[in-house]
């Protein structure tokens, strides 16, 4: 009988597999590396937020100035755009007596602005004419809507033009 020494040796012996997966250490480091990244975005999106809510403030007031203008020609009355701290709306004067009174008016349209953005101080009107001209008794053409968010960094202006031509967006307000 004869052994081989070489058979002898070269038995294996299972070596336990690690299963597929991620340490507590890899999961703890990419935790934090996650949190860095998110720390750093964080002002970058109150940023864009404030922007978004500027931008969209001013288009949204410049929609409801178009939709003023065109219901006046559409309808063949006078329409009456208003601001009133964060709001602003839309009338029509049913009566045909050219005079603004909110009471009497039937609203069309209505508009708040985001918590974001700075109250507007004034009360303001303007009336849109069955031509589509705009006047208002409150202030003088061009006149100017200027809307900031609540930390005053972003401005847009929107510019009245006496004429019927649409409103004009501009990125600040002139001071």
């Amino acid at each position: 009988m004869t052994f081989s020494t070489k058979r002898i040796l070269s038995v294996h012996y299972p070596v336990p597999r690690s299963e597929g997966g991620f340490t507590l250490i890899e999961l703890l480091v990419t935790l934090a590396i996650a949190v860095i990244l998110a720390a750093i975005a964080v002002p970058s999106f109150r940023t864009m937020n404030r922007n978004m809510a500027v931008s969209n403030a001013a288009d949204e007031l410049v929609t409801g100035i178009q939709f003023a203008r065109s219901e006046a020609i559409r309808t063949n009355r006078t329409v009456t755009l208003s601001f009133d701290g964060r709001t602003w709306r839309v009338f029509i004067d049913t009566n045909n007596n050219h005079v603004f009174d909110q009471d009497s008016e039937v609203l069309l349209r209505e508009s708040s602005y985001s918590e974001l953005m700075n109250a507007q101080q004034d009360t303001l009107w303007f009336n849109f004419a069955p031509l589509g001209t705009i006047t208002s008794s409150l202030v003088t053409f061009p006149a100017d809507i200027c809307l900031t968010t609540a930390d005053n960094q972003r401005q847009r202006q929107i510019r009245f033009p006496a004429r019927a031509s649409s409103p004009i967006i501009q990125t600040s307000c002139s001071n």
